[in-house]
């Protein structure tokens, strides 16, 4: 998906990756070649972050985005007992646990910055990506792609936020299910002034073929076949595919062993 929209030419001078964890591993492989800025608050992955990122140009940001300026604490916790999986700012201090943080708004932190647009923004933080969003309010019009995971629950809300900040929905991937009952994908939008594209209106500027209309399991199919499998690690997987990250790198299961495509 992310070879597809760079492919067609969807604009991207800087990723803007928040909630990065050890890596984004799916964004390195797609765009090795520009600035990651790496917001990360849980200091327990920047020996790792630090450790992937080295032959790149990065720029990794102890802190947590939100919509304002401040301190903030940090809740960390393993759902299945061993490394963390998930983390989020809390209202207060209620127990020894949490963590002391550094908060920020995004707009705010870009507006000191001279790093090359148009940006494409990552949200993976638990629950937090309204607020964080809502901190973004300056810097929507240099945004040309946004990804962000969606539960059930959420779905609607931060879909319709973005509907009304100027972007439309491009894709809806990484399906994923808890005992057999829909949990969360991940949502990709693309800014508006960027769907003059033809090749992101193929019903209009395209001529119909059938060989062109398959479904989700007939396309990952097709594109499986031609992929070359890239190593960066024993752990890496293809990575040319509309999925959103690739089946074995599948969000919520890396997040439960504990974090995109």
């Amino acid at each position: 998906m992310l070879r597809f929209l760079r492919g067609v030419g969807i604009p991207v001078g800087t990723i803007i990756d928040v909630g990065a964890r050890e890596e984004t591993l799916e964004l390195r492989q797609a765009f090795p070649d520009l600035r990651h800025i790496l917001f990360e608050p849980a200091s327990e992955f920047h020996d790792e972050l630090r450790t992937n990122y080295a032959s790149m140009d990065y720029v990794l940001v102890p802190a947590a985005l939100s919509d304002e300026e401040g301190r903030g604490y940090l809740r960390k916790i393993a759902i299945d007992g061993n490394k963390i999986s998930h983390s989020w700012l809390v209202d207060e201090a209620s127990d020894g646990s949490l963590e002391t943080v550094t908060t920020m708004r995004l707009d705010s932190f870009m507006s000191t910055r001279d790093d090359a647009k148009p940006y494409l923004l990552k949200l993976d933080v638990d629950g937090l990506e309204i607020p964080i969003m809502q901190g973004s309010e300056g810097i929507w019009d240099d945004v040309s792609c946004v990804i962000l995971e969606a539960t059930i629950a959420s779905f609607a809300e931060r879909m319709n936020y973005l509907l009304a900040k100027g972007f439309k929905l491009f894709d809806i991937v990484d399906h994923c299910y808890y005992y057999g009952m829909f949990s969360q994908v991940d949502l990709v939008f693309v800014a508006e002034k960027h769907w003059e594209n033809p090749d992101l209106r193929p019903w209009e500027t395209k001529k119909f073929t059938w060989e062109q209309y398959v479904h989700v399991a007939e396309f990952e199919a097709i594109v499986q076949k031609s992929t070359i499998v890239q190593k960066s690690t024993p752990e890496s997987t293809p990575v040319e595919t509309r999925r959103f990250p690739l089946p074995g790198l599948k969000f919520w299961k890396r997040r439960a062993n504990t974090g995109l495509f």
